[in-house]
């Protein structure tokens, strides 16, 4: 198994997962609308549990705070989803799951981490342009 990066994944992910694959493997066994439907409602909830179960940096989705999880991860949200529905639709092994989430993570990561650099650039510019402006008032003074 490949080592992952900022998932630290739960047994009871790996639960929530195997659960999940096995509703997308028996719902083809069902036929009646009202057995449809719900399982279509469990496959959504147990969608919405794994992407609650998610750890990262010692802090899991369901539980981090909303500021945190809106900086960082919210843009995300969709793509989340959308890869634990695809994965456990298609029964992708749980090792492989976790790979393609930690990617996902990787990639927000990145893109916080981006602007960070963006805001600490802004700050030494905002620096250097009030020095630039003391020395210039400082001239002006001397003269």
């Amino acid at each position: 198994m490949a080592e992952l990066k900022y998932l630290e994944p739960t047994e009871l992910l790996e639960k929530i997962y195997a659960t999940l694959c096995s509703e997308y493997e028996d719902a083809q066994h069902y036929e009646s609308k009202e057995d449809i439907e719900e399982i279509k409602v469990t496959k959504s909830r147990l969608t919405k549990k794994i992407f609650n179960e998610f750890v990262v940096d010692g802090e899991y989705f369901l539980t981090m705070d909303s500021e945190t999880f809106n900086e960082r991860y919210h843009l995300y949200e969709g793509d989340f989803l959308r890869l634990i529905k695809e994965c456990g639709e298609n029964g992708v092994e749980y090792e492989t799951f976790t790979q393609i989430i930690d990617d996902l993570i990787a990639s927000a990561k990145f893109r916080l981490h981006a602007f960070e650099q963006l805001t600490d650039e802004i700050q030494k510019l905002q620096v250097v342009q009030e020095e630039e402006a003391t020395a210039e008032e400082g001239e002006e003074e001397e003269e």
